[in-house]
């Protein structure tokens, strides 16, 4: 019976092997690559599509853009983007016309506390709570921009300074 299942698992380790679903790795799991995404097109799309101004900011040298999406948020619209930054953590932007006070739900919540960062002459509002995500969210008027993720508060900085530097895209509608 033993060698039964010994020669048994020699042939389900030959045949995930070759199916490449195996890998051995001695040194641990090694990073994988990071998914391409084009954040320029995607939120120039967004601008084109949606009935509010879209911003593309020049993000820090290093960042990868890995995903992007348009989804429902608080009975309007929103674009999200995000990047992995260069210390390999991820940082999403948020537009939307929603209302401010919506953003202390963005991706769960909830998020109690409220303070201010300055950041390059705006005054950001910070929304944080117990086991949630910060959000950074910047009301200029038409829209309102989100800076949320895992990444630290000197990435979530940058991309804040990036975005309100950047002009709305060309809407076309």
């Amino acid at each position: 019976m033993f060698w039964s299942v010994v020669v048994l698992m020699a042939i389900v380790g030959i045949f995930a092997g070759v199916a490449g679903q195996c890998t051995f790795s001695p040194s641990g799991p090694q990073q994988g690559a990071i998914p391409e995404f084009d954040a320029e097109a995607s939120l120039r799309q967004d601008a084109r599509s949606l009935g509010f101004p879209v911003r593309s900011p020049d993000v820090p040298e290093g960042w990868t853009s890995n995903s992007g999406r348009v989804e429902s948020f608080a009975d309007t619209t929103s674009s999200h983007v995000g990047w992995v930054t260069g210390e390999r953590s991820f940082v999403e932007l948020v537009q939307s016309d929603a209302p401010e006070e919506a953003f202390r739900s963005l991706n769960g919540g909830p998020r109690p506390s409220r303070t201010i960062v300055p950041v390059t002459g705006q005054e950001w509002t910070v929304y944080t709570g117990d086991d949630v995500r910060p959000v950074w969210v910047l009301d200029l008027d038409d829209v309102r921009v989100a800076v949320t993720g895992s990444a630290t508060s000197s990435d979530f900085e940058a991309l804040a300074a990036a975005v309100q530097d950047a002009e709305p895209l060309p809407s076309q509608r």
